[in-house]
């Protein structure tokens, strides 16, 4: 496959560390605007002019970087233009320097998983994942930023292969890499491989975005992204090993439910921000 050249990203200055906006705690945030570098938008959830209208307050109060969860571009379709438009107003309003979506499969033509699927590892699905990342970034005049995610079920025997497509798609793409770290984590552990070796087939320096998150074990010892605990010593082990290969822009502390006082959240914010952003933003 034809590579095509690394998009340059437009900042040189970092956004620095932060968390995901949820709009039940806007209140809190607005209480802690100091310590929060910057927040993360998720697009899905802002479509409709009513909506749009608050945005453009959350924007105007804190640097923003826009996230989402339907683009669906590991699956066989096209990404549908509509949703390109909404999330173009998303992005525009938050003047968006990039905007970060998972390497996965919601949905294929007549069918809705309701779940984030891994994409198949072969040349086939290279080329159609490649050619919805070119679409995207064409339509919304922004690069991408890719999300690793975790998965029960492998698409083949291999674990660190997803590690190499994921580099051949940024390779052809000219995209960026969001490093969910929580994810890599938990893939790791579920299916027992080295975080670090599957960080050596990724080229690092596309990292432009790092997730963090707190997650749960069940009875049978099956790690989940739940997204609702404290960060683990383990998890934060791995983010200070990930700081030493790669210069992130953004690092966002993600927490959707089980939401403790946001003084909690924020020290976890001002941890991510000392590991990643030793020498300040």
């Amino acid at each position: 496959m034809v590579s095509k050249k690394a998009i340059d990203f437009p900042h040189t200055r970092p956004y620095g560390a932060g968390l995901g906006y949820r709009r039940e705690l806007s209140q809190e945030f607005t209480m802690h605007r100091k310590e929060i570098d910057v927040v993360e938008i998720l697009a899905d959830q802002w479509f409709g002019d009513g909506s749009l209208a608050h945005l453009r307050e959350v924007a105007e109060e804190f640097p923003t970087v826009v996230h989402g969860v339907g683009m669906s571009l590991a699956g066989a379709g096209r990404v549908p233009e509509d949703y390109l438009a909404e999330i173009r107003k998303v992005t525009d309003i938050c003047d968006a320097a990039y905007y970060s979506e998972h390497l996965a499969m919601t949905h294929v033509p007549g069918l809705d998983s309701g779940h984030l699927c891994p994409p198949v590892l072969n040349e086939e699905s290279l080329r159609i994942c490649t050619r919805n990342v070119d679409q995207v970034q064409s339509a919304l005049g922004i690069p991408l930023a890719l999300e690793n995610i975790t998965y029960s079920v492998s698409m083949g025997a291999d674990h660190l292969a997803a590690a190499s497509f994921f580099a051949e798609l940024v390779k052809a793409t000219g995209c960026f890499i969001l490093l969910d770290v929580t994810n890599l984590y938990i893939n790791a552990k579920n299916h027992s491989f080295a975080p670090l070796q599957y960080l050596d087939r990724l080229p690092t320096d596309r990292i432009v975005h790092i997730h963090l998150a707190g997650g749960v074990v069940t009875s049978t010892g099956k790690h989940i992204d739940s997204h609702s605990e404290t960060i683990s010593n383990d998890i934060w082990q791995l983010a200070a090993e990930t700081a030493e290969r790669c210069s992130p822009k953004s690092v966002i502390v993600e927490r959707d439910q089980n939401f403790p006082d946001l003084h909690a959240l924020v020290e976890e914010v001002a941890r991510s921000r000392d590991i990643y952003f030793p020498q300040g933003c």
